[in-house]
């Protein structure tokens, strides 16, 4: 960004300035609540294939993480049945329960402040079609210079979006660079990428800033804005 242009912008807003030159936020549960399609989906899925019902809780407790992953696991299945729910699920989901999503209160005040002054990220195990769809239908796609979410195949980790949107950005180093979540996928990922963490307790993972072991928390919005704009 022009010299000229950033002393402007910061001026114009009150000196505020960005303490990281990227942010990456995760998705689900740190921009947005999308647990009502997530779960719906994942009842149908069940109902369908025949499995054990789980209460709702629970599957909102695996949010985060590919919810297959975790629904096969607690049911003792094996790869080839997560192909199942997986292709089943996706299917259900983008056709009826995609858009079943709400943006957190003051997420998009936040992302309007932190878009003139750092590069925006967002990364989520959502394929990237899906992720596409709902950041348009839901207005905020607009914030991000760099939308990352799963490949077709599904091979690309959280640590791969994050090195891509890294790359993206241009940032050199790595301590101006700090990747926002809300469970302890997201902190394994920055550890890899070697980057700053702030764990948000508003989600679906973290309950208190006493379970972020790593970075720092942020038990609302406000506080994140504190911490990502001085």
């Amino acid at each position: 960004m022009n010299t000229d242009i950033s002393y402007y912008l910061n001026f114009m807003r009150g000196m505020i300035m960005p303490r990281y030159d990227a942010v990456i936020f995760d998705l689900d549960g740190t921009l947005i609540d999308s647990s009502e399609g997530i779960v719906h989906a994942a009842e149908e899925t069940i109902d369908l294939l025949g499995y054990p019902k789980m209460s709702r809780e629970e599957l909102i407790s695996y949010i985060g993480p590919p919810i297959g992953n975790s629904i096969i696991e607690r049911n003792g299945f094996d790869e080839k049945e997560l192909k199942r729910f997986n292709s089943l699920f996706r299917e259900i989901y983008k056709n009826k329960y995609l858009t079943e999503a709400e943006i957190y209160p003051g997420i998009v005040e936040l992302l309007r402040d932190l878009e003139p002054l750092s590069f925006i990220g967002v990364t989520t195990h959502k394929r990237i079609d899906y992720t596409l769809i709902l950041l348009d239908h839901l207005g905020i796609s607009c914030f991000c210079d760099e939308i990352q979410g799963l490949d077709m195949e599904g091979r690309l980790k959280k640590k791969d979006l994050i090195e891509n949107c890294i790359r993206a950005s241009g940032t050199k180093g790595r301590g101006r660079v700090v990747v926002v979540g809300d469970t302890e996928s997201d902190v394994s990922a920055a550890k890899e990428c070697r980057t700053d963490f702030i764990g948000v307790t508003f989600g679906f993972g973290f309950k208190d800033s006493t379970d972020v072991g790593y970075g720092r928390a942020a038990n609302d919005v406000q506080s994140l804005k504190s911490l990502l704009l001085g």
